[in-house]
């Protein structure tokens, strides 16, 4: 058997070259300086058609730079500078997918971050106009082609939003997950948590599910409570769990009886004891105790404690 050290050396340079024959959509810096030379000068009469407000012949000439000396230092400023005059025209659209060549071919130009929160910006737009599919896509878009960039957070956030918004739960919950998995240091996480919390208090309000979203809401945030107790939002996921213990919101005898039919006994304890608590001297209290009786009996009381 070859030593782990010689196998992971051999696996190395396997990788090594793989990237090396990998295609990239990144432009390399040119090195000829008639060229760089040539789109700096075009650059120059851009701006002065911009000057004299002859915009289309700029957005002709930075469009030019950018397909003639794509790997010159120019090009970087001409493709933002092209996608910000066609923002400016108003076909934000447009303007979003100008903004994305940028982001995908020249990430290390220094024009990346502000592009990326253009971007950010007009999906925004979309998604306050109601526009929640568009936005969606717009929100992919980003986190495709700068799953790292700063703003990707907030932009994997605004993606659950947006399918939130169109009732897409098991989609938005998934979105905000990904905010705890993989942006789990970033302002966004707490935000996410609850609203993972609040979707699934929605659909359990709502009782277009079992009861499965209730108690995945109560569990979630409880969680949250133990997490960020000092957030902004600890009041208000206080609050809803104060009305999911109501009856109005979420039936402890039901959700004691979904665990008992699921064999999950120790959960089914737990919350005929719960209903005990709040409820007692009711019929329902009364019927808690004997099944929790009945359980004891059959299982143990090893069984049911906490492992």
């Amino acid at each position: 058997m070859p030593p782990v050290r010689a196998i992971r050396g051999f696996l190395l340079f396997a990788f090594c070259l793989l990237l090396a024959a990998a295609p990239s959509r990144a432009q390399l810096p040119s090195t000829n300086p008639a060229d760089n030379a040539e789109a700096a000068s075009m650059m120059q009469q851009a701006r002065d058609y911009e000057a004299s407000g002859d915009t289309g012949r700029a957005i002709g000439i930075y469009r030019a730079v950018v397909k003639r000396y794509a790997v010159s230092p120019s090009a970087p400023a001409a493709q933002f500078r092209l996608a910000e005059l066609i923002e400016q025209s108003g076909n934000r659209s447009r303007a979003f997918d100008a903004y994305k060549s940028l982001v995908e071919n020249y990430p290390q130009s220094r024009e990346f971050d502000r592009a990326v929160a253009a971007q950010l910006a007009i999906a925004d737009d979309f998604m306050q106009r109601r526009r929640y599919e568009r936005a969606e896509e717009m929100y992919r878009s980003i986190l495709a082609s700068a799953p790292y960039a700063k703003f990707a957070p907030a932009a994997q956030f605004k993606l659950g939003q947006s399918l939130e918004n169109r009732s897409e739960y098991d989609k938005a919950v998934a979105a905000y997950q990904v905010i705890i998995d993989r942006y789990g240091a970033s302002d966004y996480a707490d935000d996410a948590l609850y609203q993972i919390g609040y979707v699934q208090l929605t659909e359990a309000m709502s009782r277009s599910k079992d009861l499965s979203a209730a108690i995945d809401a109560k569990h979630t945030f409880e969680e949250f409570l133990m997490e960020y107790p000092n957030s902004e939002k600890a009041a208000q996921a206080r609050d809803n769990l104060a009305r999911m213990s109501g009856r109005e919101a979420v039936d402890l005898l039901s959700i004691a009886k979904f665990y008992d039919r699921n064999t999950n006994y120790r959960a089914a304890v737990i919350y005929y004891s719960d209903l005990v608590r709040r409820q007692p001297g009711s019929e329902d209290a009364k019927f808690a105790n004997e099944r929790i009786e009945e359980i004891r009996n059959t299982v143990g009381d090893d069984e049911l404690r906490a492992s």
